[in-house]
């Protein structure tokens, strides 16, 4: 696009001329610009229209989910089935508007079957969630969704079937005659049902029984056998049918014919971890299987897996999770197994922190671990407490080197955002330079700040401004017991400039050596710095730190005729709205004293997408960001009777939501519950109430 036309579009939008400013960019071939002023006045058809024409899938479903309309949203959904990355990132936009079903398709296209089956959960639909669970071959958890399917709908004979399937392959015949009895009910899927009833019979010498279903699946299909030991031979290949299916599994299950899978220890949206026993030498181990599907996201996550095994595969050191095996063809690898679990498990619940020579044994054995990474040119990358195992003795250990970086990877790797934020370093967050010794130094110092506290030195949600630009408060401020004494060690851990963190691991031992570790409620003579203040009992951890929310480069005021057609319906005395210049959202600050913080904080800790957000809250200035959503009360919106009961799910499960955290809200009313497109939501009320059932009762009251 030229100039020109730039200069003339710019002009035509400030006054007021959207749709022709539009029409003017599309005919200059930037499609994009247009979908951008089509949705400026909420043109949303247009607006998906233009995304689409400009190659963005993700951003013409979003537009199409503003709309409300089922046929655009359908189109939408409909280009992206086939687009694994532009899938995942409309999944997330879904998920965050409460279209969990739209989620769930697009996670399960993009080959994310653990997140597609979380989302169909959310949704509601157990099928298909058990249906994911069973794709990725857990079984178990596929089978008590399919049990939970035909309690909610007892005429589903597809769940009862899939039911009655898995149960027998866990050799559980009787519960899987039961399941197929109601599977037969169902003249779609009668003659299946019988198929397998006549073989679960069968093997639990019942022949008279397995007999009477092969007569009525003759019905069915005539020229079935007549004889069940025929039936067998013909279905099966054995005159035993099922029986000799089971023996041959069992030795068919075993991963490369040795490793025999005993339960799953955790699962995530690439792959997932098992327990599972070494037959050849009769010990536990721990199996990672990759189960990504294709397409880039797979390549990715395969490149990722595979650089894993070869990095730890390289690594013997006694602080290191010991890789024994890479499968390449499955692939898997095989870890030795951490008994004692996580070192995220341990920091729960949030606020309370670890014995101090717990936190030293850590430290230590981490930075052991992190020094013969980095001897050897490798960066980790994810220092984080999910990543930190122990043993069934207590010895620690640092695994998963998924993101770890080489020295001599490419530049494009390099500069990629590999991680998890909430424990990245400044550098990392930018991707401007190479990942360093100094990188998973700033990360340790981050774990360490955790274990010290209890909590995180930056509590999101917006960890990059966090990183790249606050200064994290100091130890003795949320652990006032500890005193000063381990200030200088995670300041000079958490420093923006990696040249003047700890220079290595070697320097960071030293470091660790020189501090004591004991608890100040069993040392007398306390562990403060010299002239540090006397030990007091421990504070309750403050809320998260200052973040710049009256800035006027970030938070801007809105003008009068903006706040009246952003907040036409709030009464006089609510506070006045700002644009976030950073994320292009409008926002409410809102005066908050310790109480109202301590209820915020609990309610940020809820983190449903049917509750107003909250974003921040800052007790040293008195303020609180809070989402302002682009939705209308109750009151306001007219709503067909099928979006009427919608939205009251999404409403209950907001409550839900809120009671498992044993809060309540106390203000369910028309004022309070607002309904935006594609999503409703719970505004946050003053105070909170006292007792939940109060809320079910007045969410009735409010839909009767």
């Amino acid at each position: 696009m030229t100039d020109g036309h730039d200069d003339r579009i710019a002009a035509l939008a400030r006054k007021g001329e959207h749709r022709a400013a539009a029409q003017l960019a599309l005919s200059s071939g930037n499609a994009l610009r247009a979908a951008e002023l089509y949705a400026e006045v909420w043109d949303w058809e247009a607006a998906r229209a233009a995304a689409e024409r400009a190659g963005e899938p993700a951003l013409a479903y979003r537009y199409a989910v503003s709309s409300n309309d089922a046929a655009s949203i359908a189109r939408a959904l409909e280009a992206l089935l086939g687009d694994d990355v532009h899938a995942s990132a409309a999944a997330e936009h879904a998920r965050s508007r409460g279209r969990h079903h739209d989620a769930a398709r697009l996670l399960e296209a993009a080959g994310d079957l653990p997140g597609a089956a979380e989302a169909f959960v959310a949704a509601g639909e157990l099928f298909d969630a058990a249906r994911c669970h069973e794709a990725l071959g857990a079984y178990r958890e596929a089978g008590k969704l399919y049990e939970l399917r035909i309690k909610e709908a007892p005429e589903d004979a597809r769940a009862a079937l899939r039911l009655a399937r898995i149960l027998a392959s866990f050799g559980r015949y009787k519960p899987a005659v039961a399941a197929l009895q109601r599977a037969e009910a169902d003249p779609e899927q009668a003659a299946g049902a019988l198929r397998m009833m006549v073989a679960c019979f069968a093997a639990l010498q019942m022949d008279e029984a397995a007999g009477r279903c092969l007569e009525r699946l003759r019905a069915h299909d005539p020229d079935v056998p007549v004889s069940v030991r025929d039936y067998l031979e013909r279905t099966y290949g054995h005159g035993e049918g099922l029986v000799a299916l089971q023996r041959e599994s069992v030795r068919a299950e075993l991963l490369a014919g040795r490793y025999q899978p005993l339960e799953t220890l955790g699962a995530g949206a690439t792959g997932r971890v098992l327990r599972a026993r070494d037959t050849f030498y009769d010990r536990d181990v721990a199996v990672k299987v990759l189960t990504v599907g294709g397409g880039e996201r797979g390549r990715d996550a395969y490149a990722r897996f595979a650089r894993e095994a070869r990095i730890a595969t390289a690594l013997d050191h006694p602080n290191i999770v010991r890789v024994l095996e890479f499968h390449p063809s499955g692939p898997f690898l095989v870890m030795e197994l951490m008994a004692g679990g996580t070192l995220e498990s341990r920091l729960q619940p949030a606020g309370q922190r670890l014995p101090l020579e717990v936190v030293a044994h850590v430290l230590r054995s981490l930075t052991a671990a992190l020094g013969a990474v980095h001897q050897r040119g490798i960066t980790h990358r994810d220092v984080k407490p999910a990543n930190v195992f122990f043993g069934a003795t207590g010895e620690v250990k640092l695994g998963d080197f998924g993101a770890s970086h080489l020295a001599d990877l490419s530049a494009t790797l390099t500069s990629a955002m590999v991680g998890t934020l909430a424990y990245m370093a400044p550098e990392q967050v930018t991707g401007g330079g190479q990942p360093s010794a100094a990188t998973d130094l700033y990360a340790l110092g981050v774990v360490a700040f955790q274990m010290l506290t209890g909590g995180l030195p930056f509590t999101g949600p917006d960890f990059v401004t966090q990183h790249l630009s606050e200064a994290p408060p100091r130890v003795s401020e949320r652990a006032p017991i500890l005193g000063t004494h381990f200030d200088a060690l995670v300041d000079a851990l958490l420093r923006k400039d990696p040249s003047e963190r700890i220079a290595d691991a070697n320097a960071l031992h030293e470091r660790l050596a020189e501090l004591r570790w004991l608890d100040p409620e069993h040392d007398a003579l306390s562990v403060a710095a010299p002239g540090a203040r006397p030990a007091t009992p421990r504070a309750e951890a403050p809320v998260s730190p200052p973040e710049a929310t009256t800035s006027p480069a970030r938070f801007v005021p809105l003008t009068a005729d903006e706040q009246a057609r952003k907040q036409p319906w709030q009464p006089p005395g609510v506070p006045a709205l700002h644009r976030d210049t950073l994320l292009q959202r409008e926002v409410q600050i809102v005066s908050v004293d310790a109480g109202r913080a301590r209820e915020l904080v609990a309610l940020a800790e809820a983190d449903h997408p049917h509750v107003q957000a909250v974003f921040d809250v800052d007790l040293e200035r008195g303020e609180a960001l809070l989402e302002w959503p682009r939705a209308v009360p109750l009151s306001e919106a007219q709503l067909a009777p099928e979006r009427r009961t919608r939205v009251k799910g999404e409403l209950r499960s907001a409550l839900a939501a809120l009671h498992e955290r044993g809060l309540a809200h106390g203000r369910v009313d028309a004022q309070h519950a607002w309904v935006g497109t594609g999503r409703a939501l719970l505004m946050l009320p003053d105070t909170l109430g006292h007792d939940p059932a109060d809320d079910l009762l007045a969410l009735d009251r409010l839909f009767a």
